[in-house]
């Protein structure tokens, strides 16, 4: 079942998230199971929402990339809330 999985991120920015992205290689190496990233500042912080097909895949990036990335970076890690869905369409 897909998933979209919320993360804040306190006092994050543009550039921080920027930095991330390079750091993980999300454009020439995306992970399995990702269909959707989208991000931008929210309330004192930065806002990642993404859209998976399933919540394995998801916790498979998360821990076998995200946070060791996270890590070295020495950021702390954001809460993650995922929500199942039930349908999803892309809309052109």
């Amino acid at each position: 079942m897909a998933v979209l999985v919320t993360s804040f991120v306190p006092e994050g920015t543009a550039e921080q998230d920027d930095q991330m992205v390079q750091a993980l290689d999300l454009e020439n190496n995306p992970p399995p199971g990702a269909r959707v990233r989208m991000a931008g500042p929210w309330e004192s912080g930065w806002r990642i929402l993404s859209l998976w097909d399933s919540q394995e895949a998801f916790e498979a990036f998360r821990d076998e990339r995200l946070l060791p990335a996270l890590e070295r970076a020495g950021r702390p890690a954001p809460a993650f809330q995922i929500s199942p869905l039930e349908r999803v369409r892309f809309v052109d």
